[in-house]
């Protein structure tokens, strides 16, 4: 009987599974229901953030030119809902990629997010592309005028990646990867991000 009750609890899982396709980051039951579980229950990443991790970098953009933006929730190291001119929209950080759901220090890229934008001023900068496949803003974050994808590569969270012609700070990037990489800072020594690519 404990065999067939085991036998079924797999095949219920395995239904869950296919039918809310975990591997999406987005509109799926695990943005829902898992991924809060992994790092909501966390009061902040401040913890994972030096205490002034801010350094000066090439191709920013006037305070002027950008929206500002009230956050709503940190959905992982790469991603958040914002409210901006109105509507709450979905934000994905341009050259900025952190590690997915279910992969090797997925909580701590989240909570590092978490403790740069929370409670900060956020304002919005665009590069060529506006959105991307998936509907979402595709932006420079800056919270408290400091570009968040800057801090979370420099700190080692997150990897610079290229999408399309979106490459105002693309080189800056690489050399914090690179430097990261080196002294073996955040998510690195996981090797999650050796994969040699940095396109998407």
């Amino acid at each position: 009987m404990k065999t067939i009750l085991i036998v079924i609890l797999f095949i219920a899982l395995v239904y869950v599974f296919s039918e809310f396709d975990l591997s999406l980051k987005d509109n799926s039951f695990t943005l829902r229901y898992l991924q809060p579980m992994f790092y909501e229950t966390l009061e902040t990443g401040s913890d994972l953030l030096p205490a002034d991790s801010d350094s000066p970098g090439s191709g920013e953009q006037p305070a002027e030119a950008r929206e500002a933006a009230e956050l709503r929730r940190v959905i992982d190291g790469d991603t958040i809902d914002v409210l901006v001119n109105g509507e709450i929209e979905r934000v994905r950080y341009i050259a900025a990629n952190s590690p997915e759901f279910g992969e090797p220090c997925y909580q701590q890229a989240s909570l590092a997010n978490r403790g740069l934008v929370e409670g900060q001023a956020l304002t919005l900068g665009r590069d060529e592309t506006d959105r991307d496949d998936n509907g979402r803003l595709l932006r420079y974050v800056y919270a408290n005028g400091v570009l968040v994808e800057r801090q979370l590569i420099s700190l080692g969270f997150a990897e610079v990646v290229r999408y399309r012609s979106d490459d105002n700070f693309y080189d800056e990037f690489r050399e914090l990867e690179q430097q990261a990489a080196e002294q073996g800072l955040g998510c690195h020594p996981t090797g999650i991000f050796d994969d040699g690519s940095f396109v998407r």
